[in-house]
């Protein structure tokens, strides 16, 4: 049976094809006649059935309400806890104090040996001296009761009344062993009676 149709169909494959058409074009035609253009309605639809794409596009702009009010804030969320401080550093504990140093032993006298004489050659203060005399106008020999061979000696007008003015040198050297000459003269080497203080450096 199925060998015969087939065979059918074969031979007549154009013959159907033809029909089919004309078929189809038939029911097209009655669809246009039956359904004038705009004609579907309510009763022609299935509920559910058409999309937004079916829709004009005023009848989808009509379908659009207007923006509803906006709705109240949600609650604020809850604060997030503070992070833990870090553990504050150890304090280093102070140093030792130093042990106190040993003190030392009180230096000697800058000097032992030192006069002071008037311009007459009287001595006013005294540390060492066995004589002080003055020799000559602006000449004092002063000597001491050691060997000052290896000292210093250094003397400048003055005295303990007042300051000296004027214009003058003194000259010092020695003469002995023991003894200091003083002489003083002004600019023009005029001897000069003055004041004087006399130490002797050893």
């Amino acid at each position: 049976m199925l060998r015969r149709t087939a065979s059918y169909m074969k031979r007549h494959h154009l013959a159907l094809f033809a029909l089919f058409v004309a078929l189809g074009g038939t029911s097209f035609a009655a669809s246009n006649a039956l359904l004038p253009r705009n004609s579907v309605g309510t009763a022609q639809v299935l509920n559910g059935s058409l999309q937004a794409n079916d829709l004009s596009k005023n009848a989808r702009t009509a379908l659009k309400g207007n923006t509803g009010p906006r709705g109240p804030a949600g609650a604020q969320g809850a604060q997030g806890s503070p992070g833990t401080a870090g553990a504050q550093g150890l304090q280093g504990s102070p140093g030792a104090t130093g042990a106190q140093g040993v003190q030392g032993a009180p230096g000697q006298s800058a000097t032992k040996l030192f006069v002071a004489l008037d311009a007459d050659g009287t001595l006013t203060k005294n540390s060492g001296a066995t004589l002080a005399t003055r020799a000559n106008a602006g000449v004092y020999r002063i000597s001491f009761n050691t060997d000052i061979t290896n000292c210093a000696y250094l003397a400048t007008a003055g005295q303990d009344a007042g300051g000296v003015s004027g214009d003058y040198n003194i000259f010092t050297s020695r003469t002995s062993t023991t003894t200091v000459n003083v002489v003083i003269f002004d600019g023009s080497n005029n001897a000069l009676d003055l004041p004087f203080y006399l130490a002797v450096f050893c």
